[in-house]
């Protein structure tokens, strides 16, 4: 039965009414806005988010030639995410950063990434979103299932896990957009050793990742180890801390042959952060320029695990505590030098690199291991062998093409980010480091931040090595390791730092 006021009941009811919807138009009037509506007062605003992506059931690991299902979780795989937006005289600079606990960022999950969000989230240009991967090695495939996966696999498939995470991911950084208050900010350099140059030297010249340093020809580690701490922290007026961006030159990969879900180094040093500064604090890792590099012990083995044992830790555990240490090294220093009203600048770069050139030996070589290895994969069935395989049969292919179009290039983008007196600088390679310390180096800005594995190509993630890697040969500087060579090298280097030079010639 449908209720109806009476006539007596009626004027009392609606001057009641009116008194509430003009108490409540005057309380919303005091109210923070929360609508998805950039702020228009000047200022710097930030919001972050932490997102977890486990995925729900098994699926495959990427960064081993082998095909890897996983059989559990040992850490939670996230997404952490920070927005920033400057405001000056009602013109806004927005960005945005994702840090994920994936190996890379694949072409066709970025592009799929920036088309949902312009559809669903127009607020913030897609350029000035950044996507970058930790580089565990014990994370889901974010694309396409391995080729020799068993067609009954019951699990979770690369194509659907990547559904799976921006279904999540979309309205988890329009949440961090929409969460944006009145903030301020801090950075800092503080100094980490976790990582280790992995190519060893020996008298012939070669170089070998991984190679066994305590060979009676061993003669030199090949490149430098950067140990920075980049550390960027944001706090909102109340002074609590709302998020840290932390920049390492070392990828998350110690747990690398692992069969379970695992952030690694990563994760551990984000549970004893937030156990310290406070659980709702979002930290996103990002990976300096480290395609040499690794968190495996290269030397002194038995001395750092004496000391391990001492501490009780693992390898991974002692990593994250470095990385927790080196932050409170250095917390205080950067919360007493708190900024608010940054000069802000985002540039997009869109490049084309030169393609590395294959030598015709380079060529034959590549064509007998596709050989032999097809031949080993026949014979045994090794996943191993059978990555391998198609890793030179994608040089042979390469070869192929530029002897029917020479000169190719390679289209890659990066973004350069100026935030007061700091730059972060990204780039889709496994960058060797002595890249990133030429960035460092020369830039103008107090302090740069070098951020590989961000956004993603076909190729994302493959090696970008200097000259004299090449030179030495092994994993990570021979043509199937790498679509980009030294000279590409030099001129990601320089157009880096030309945007730099323009952000701070004003």
């Amino acid at each position: 039965m449908k209720c109806i006021p009476s006539r007596r009941i009626l004027p009392i009811f609606l001057t009641i009414t009116a008194f509430f919807a003009a108490f409540f138009t005057v309380f919303a009037a005091v109210l923070p806005n929360t609508s998805a509506a950039a702020p228009t007062a000047d200022g710097f605003y930030a919001g972050a988010v932490a997102l977890d992506i486990t995925p729900e059931r098994p699926v495959t690991l990427s960064g081993q030639f082998y095909t890897r299902i996983s059989k559990g979780v040992y850490t939670p795989i996230m997404a952490n995410i920070l927005a920033l937006n400057s405001v000056k005289d009602g013109k806004s600079t927005p960005a945005i950063l994702v840090s994920m606990d994936v190996v890379s960022i694949h072409e066709p999950f970025n592009l799929e990434f920036r088309k949902r969000l312009q559809e669903e989230f127009p607020d913030v240009p897609s350029e000035n979103i950044i996507l970058c991967a930790t580089h565990t090695h014990a994370g889901p495939n974010l694309g396409n299932d391995p080729a020799d996966l068993p067609k009954d696999a019951d699990i979770m498939h690369g194509n659907e896990y990547a559904q799976f995470v921006l279904d999540k991911l979309i309205p988890a950084v329009r949440k961090a957009w929409e969460s944006q208050v009145p903030s301020r900010y801090g950075y800092g350099l503080g100094f980490v050793n976790i990582a280790y140059n992995r190519r060893a030297v020996y008298a012939d010249g070669s170089a070998v990742m991984y190679g066994k340093t305590d060979r009676p020809d061993f003669r030199s580690i090949e490149g430098m180890t950067d140990t920075d701490l980049n550390a960027l922290c944001i706090w909102d007026k109340n002074d609590k801390l709302t998020a840290m961006l932390l920049n390492v030159a070392c990828p998350s990969q110690e747990n690398e042959h692992l069969y379970y879900l695992d952030a690694d180094f990563w994760g551990r040093a984000r549970n004893q952060i937030c156990a310290k500064y406070g659980k709702d604090v979002v930290v996103l890792g990002t990976c300096g320029a480290a395609g040499d590099q690794s968190p495996h012990i290269r030397y002194r083995s038995a001395a750092e695990e004496r000391m391990m044992k001492l501490r009780g830790l693992s390898r991974v555990e002692e990593l994250g505590r470095r990385i927790a240490v080196a932050v409170d090294d250095i917390y205080e220093l950067i919360a007493s030098d708190k900024k608010e009203d940054p000069v802000m600048k985002f540039e997009y770069l869109a490049l084309d690199l030169p393609q590395r050139i294959i030598t015709e030996k380079e060529y034959q070589t590549a064509q007998a291991e596709a050989a032999r290895l097809e031949a080993e994969y026949k014979k045994t069935g090794s996943s191993k062998a059978f990555g391998q395989m198609n890793w030179n049969r994608r040089t042979v292919k390469r070869y192929e093409r530029a002897k029917e179009d020479p000169g190719q290039t390679y289209s890659t983008s990066a973004c350069v980010l100026r935030l007061g007196d700091i730059v972060l600088c990204t780039n889709q390679f496994e960058l060797y480091t002595d890249f990133g310390i030429q960035m460092k180096a020369r830039s103008k800005a107090v302090q740069t931040f070098v951020i590989q594995l961000a956004s993603g190509r076909p190729a994302c993630g493959t090696y970008l090595p200097t000259e004299f890697a090449v030179k030495g040969g092994g994993y990570g500087a021979v043509p199937a390791s790498n679509m980009v060579g030294p000279e590409g090298g030099r001129m990601l280097v320089e157009e880096t730092l030309k945007a730099v030079e323009r952000m701070f010639a004003e």
